[in-house]
């Protein structure tokens, strides 16, 4: 029986700051993990969706956007 099932691709923090905003990977290198990831694993992909997410609670706790992607593939 065939399913399906996602993996989520946080953009990562590439420079963290004390006082301004953390610097984040850009949209290239996401996709460039998430291909890789999908190499890797060899999973039949059915979708890429966009991520966008209010949270809070990081090492600052401070709110702020997270962003990413989600990779819909089929399973066995």
């Amino acid at each position: 029986m065939t399913k399906i099932a996602f993996e989520d691709f946080e953009r990562q923090v590439v420079r963290r700051h004390l006082i301004k905003s953390h610097t984040y990977e850009n949209a290239a290198a996401l996709v460039e993990r998430a291909n890789a990831w999908i190499a890797e694993h060899g999973v039949d992909v059915i979708n890429v969706e966009s991520l966008s997410t209010f949270g809070s609670g990081d090492d600052t706790s401070v709110s702020h956007w997270y962003s990413g992607i989600r990779v819909w593939y089929r399973v066995q």
